[in-house]
């Protein structure tokens, strides 16, 4: 899950607990903390303690659902090749944002987070086609 994922995993789960500060008074974190987590730029996501406390106090499993149904099972192909292909254009993908980024001499935050995002999507890639590596697929 990308950074607005969680934002949003957090936002359904405090507002499934009654808002801000009902929710703060059902876990260890106070209101700005559960606010920073609901924000797609906040430095942080929520912690899993905290997110076990607040589906408690709901009844639902709201964000680690999300969490769930977001991560792959696995690489969901088994041809090397086309997993290898898809690393290489998420990197393509980086390199591409990171040289529009810096043509004016400065990186700006919104330019960072986006770098930042794209990255993660191309580590995934690299990810899955090291899962098949060890599993011993081969071309």
């Amino acid at each position: 899950m990308n950074r607005r994922a969680h934002a949003l995993a957090a936002r359904r789960l405090v507002a499934a607990c009654g808002g801000l500060i009902e929710a703060a008074a059902a876990c260890r974190v106070g209101k700005s903390q559960l606010a920073d987590y609901q924000a797609a730029e906040g430095l942080g996501f929520m912690p899993a303690d905290v997110m076990a406390d607040l589906e408690a106090y709901c009844g639902a499993p709201i964000y680690s659902r999300m969490l769930v149904e977001a991560r792959p099972a696995g690489p969901d192909t088994r041809d090397l090749a086309r997993e290898a292909c898809d690393a290489a254009e998420a990197g393509g993908r980086l390199q591409h944002a990171a040289r529009r980024a810096s043509d004016d001499g400065a990186v700006t935050e919104r330019e960072r987070r986006e770098l930042a995002e794209i990255y993660a999507e191309a580590l995934e890639q690299l990810r899955q086609v090291g899962a098949l590596l060890s599993e011993g697929v081969t071309p």
